[in-house]
């Protein structure tokens, strides 16, 4: 994690974005099973509804990559409290067809796009890093009250997260005003 000019804090982590799979559930007629929480093999608790004589299980599909995802960012000294922006920006690797072919394989052409435009959502993408990054970096990501997110292609696949405290953005704006007040006088 750094620190940058225009932003308080970023990070990058190498590797194709991870994107927020859908929820699923599954129906399960009732027998044996008397527990109301279950163990996945993945190590994340699914609670058990019971309707009539089934068991309806819902579970996150992305629980492991987001504790793979995690697990590759270096935990702030203290959590984020307040209010944040931040801006992601993924970027995925172009495709096969963006190269040239024979001897010009290893450039992209110009007429490959810079935007990403194909599925999955953008959305998924935040949800997913506000999910995994939540007690890590930031104490809920509730706390999120601001930002953009970038789909774009790259030789290097990486999600870059930039992360500002609110505040300091109003600091900031005040100071910039009173040096024009200043400028004025």
């Amino acid at each position: 994690m750094t620190k940058t000019d225009n932003y308080d804090y970023k990070l990058i982590i190498p590797g194709e974005p991870k994107y927020q799979q859908r929820h699923r559930s599954t129906i399960r007629i009732r027998g044996g099973c008397r527990g109301v929480e279950v163990k996945l093999l993945d190590g994340s608790k699914v609670k058990l509804y019971r309707k009539d004589d089934f068991f309806i299980m819902n579970y996150d599909p992305s629980a492991k990559e987001k504790k793979d995802f995690a697990r590759m960012v270096i935990p702030l000294d203290i959590l984020l409290t307040g209010p944040l922006r931040v801006d992601l920006h993924l970027y995925s690797a172009y495709l096969k067809g963006h190269y040239g072919t024979g001897r010009n394989s290893d450039t992209v052409l110009a007429s490959a796009p810079k935007w990403k435009i194909t599925k999955p959502d953008k959305d998924n993408a935040e949800k997913f890093v506000f999910d995994a990054l939540n007690g890590i970096i930031w104490e809920d990501d509730a706390k999120i009250c601001a930002g953009d997110t970038t789909k774009q292609y790259s030789r290097e696949p990486r999600t870059e997260i930039c992360i500002t405290l609110i505040s300091n953005i109003h600091e900031e704006k005040e100071t910039y005003m009173l040096l024009q007040e200043a400028i004025n006088q």
